[in-house]
């Protein structure tokens, strides 16, 4: 923890503590950020430069417990129906990460004060451990609140033992990721096969101000939180601006792999010879 944080907890007349909450919105490189508005503080707030609105929030069942992993809830105010629009969009957010960061209001950006100046004279965008879970499930939905169970991402229900099934003929890494594939080269296929191929040897992150002919490749970031693995997609038309690769499939093509031993080799066999292939399936389990 740092020593700031510390030091505020122990002052005579410290702060407003401050809670903020974000959902992150997975294989959409977006987030909903908000806070509970302690303190009498309705209006948005900025902090490490990012933007936290007001929605009047009750958080229950955070403290820690030697026995078992606490279980939080999160009740919302949904009088103008904000968050059950977004649930139905997004299957009620199970799965989602969701982060809590508690932060006293003297360490908030600049942004939040008079003159956009901390009158606190101190550095800004200090914070407690940024707490994580998982949404586990709706638990009520009225025309009023909405309510979400919270569990600890080291919680893991409807897990498989052992992890990985025996199948001789399907890979089971995760394509470009560093453990198991291990791929970072050019783009050579969609998920069916199809080849795909770019014109461009140096691909550069996604940038929603530039222009994009066919067949450039550009690189999209994944969020940490989500534990995702950077994507790579291949523009399919011309004149392509702002327009996210994962949001228009008619104008981008991800490179997937149809995780074959064919599309394995397809990606590695160069050095097949020297050190095999990372394929993630059993082929020799194939008559059994």
């Amino acid at each position: 923890m740092d020593q700031s944080i510390q030091k505020e907890i122990f002052e005579l007349e410290p702060s407003t503590l401050i809670n903020l909450y974000e959902i992150v919105l997975l294989d959409h490189n977006e987030s909903y950020r908000f806070h509970s508005g302690e303190n009498g503080i309705h209006t948005k707030l900025k902090f490490n430069n990012k933007d936290y609105y007001y929605i009047p929030i009750k958080a229950e069942g955070f403290d820690y417990s030697d026995s078992q992993l606490s279980r939080p809830t999160l009740t919302a105010d949904n009088t103008d129906s904000f968050f059950s629009l977004k649930a139905k969009f997004f299957k009620d957010f199970i799965g989602f990460p969701l982060k809590r960061t508690r932060t006293f209001v003297k360490f908030l950006d600049d942004s939040n004060f008079p003159n956009n100046k901390n009158p606190f004279g101190v550095n800004t965008g200090i914070s407690f451990p940024i707490e994580h879970f998982i949404i586990n499930k709706k638990t009520a939905e009225t025309q009023n609140v909405i309510q979400f169970e919270l569990v600890s991402p080291l919680e893991k229900e409807n897990a498989f033992i052992p992890n990985r099934k025996v199948v001789f003929n399907v890979c089971q890494w995760r394509y470009r990721d560093g453990v198991g594939c291990g791929y970072s080269g050019g783009p050579k296929s969609d998920g069916n096969g199809n080849p795909i191929t770019a014109t461009n040897t140096s691909i550069s992150d996604y940038d929603a101000t530039k222009t994009y002919s066919s067949g450039t490749a550009v690189i999209v970031r994944a969020l940490p939180e989500t534990r995702d693995v950077d994507k790579v997609y291949v523009c399919s038309a011309n004149s392509v601006q702002g327009i996210h690769p994962s949001k228009d499939s008619s104008k981008w093509v991800l490179d997937s792999c149809p995780k074959t031993l064919s599309a394995c080799r397809d990606r590695f066999g160069q050095n097949e010879n020297k050190n095999g292939l990372p394929f993630g399936g059993f082929p020799g389990t194939w008559k059994y």
